[in-house]
């Protein structure tokens, strides 16, 4: 059964979780909230700037939203994108095309890439790893199972988007174990970002190693939190 879609509040739209009973993005702004807390929070442009590409791990890629976003931003830039996302399950291709993320995001050849390849899969794709190229600077490897059983990069990410449902209805992405293998992944320096500003999220992020900073959040949300793994 496919998830509703959600009309927010800038005119972009977002699906409605019925296991969950959460929109995967902001009711307020499904686009402005994608920009504010990961693109922005992560402080991607800069990265991109600096070094002529970036390294991203999503924990919960959903429909793909901040995916098509660091893309185009990427492309916009002129800059390489990796990008390592990892979730249970991503909705069904017909579902993604109503979404129009390719037009949101002014990127229709990488949305039609991706969902070329999701129409590959007669229902929902199956658990695995997967490694897509849509477009020449950007590389996606799509990781679909239990996150927590995830074999993660090292060392090597410049900014972890975490995205996951809420730690109430969600938890097992926000146990201290799990934020610590996070912050494993982090590169000196990196970042990880996240719309929630739960004190228990605020202090694993701290335990696991992180510096942690609230920062003010986008339209609906007073804070989210960014943390950055020392130099």
């Amino acid at each position: 059964m496919s998830s509703p879609i959600v009309l927010t509040r800038d005119g972009s739209l977002t699906l409605r979780s019925r296991r969950y009973g959460q929109t995967f993005h902001s009711e307020y702004g499904a686009k402005t909230e994608a920009l504010h807390v990961y693109l922005e929070g992560g402080l991607i442009r800069q990265t991109l700037k600096a070094n002529g590409r970036v390294h991203i791990l999503e924990v919960g890629f959903g429909a793909g939203l901040n995916f098509i976003l660091t893309a185009a931003l990427a492309r916009q830039l002129g800059g390489q994108l990796r990008y390592t996302a990892l979730d249970q399950r991503i909705p069904h291709a017909d579902t993604l095309e109503a979404l129009r993320y390719g037009a949101t995001a002014s990127m229709p050849d990488v949305w039609e890439a991706f969902l070329a390849w999701c129409r590959t899969y007669q229902s929902t794709v199956p658990d695995g790893r997967y490694s897509l190229t849509p477009a020449a600077h950007c590389h996606l490897q799509l990781i679909i199972g239990d996150a927590t059983d995830a074999k993660l990069p090292v060392n090597r990410v410049d900014t972890i988007y975490l995205d996951a449902f809420d730690p109430r209805c969600n938890p097992a992405l926000w146990t201290e174990p799990f934020l610590a293998a996070l912050y494993n992944c982090a590169a000196p320096g990196g970042r990880l970002v996240t719309y929630s500003a739960a004190g228990a999220v605020r202090r694993g992020l701290s335990k696991a190693g992180f510096q942690v900073e609230r920062r003010p959040g986008p339209p609906g949300k007073r804070h989210c939190l960014r943390g950055r793994k020392p130099s």
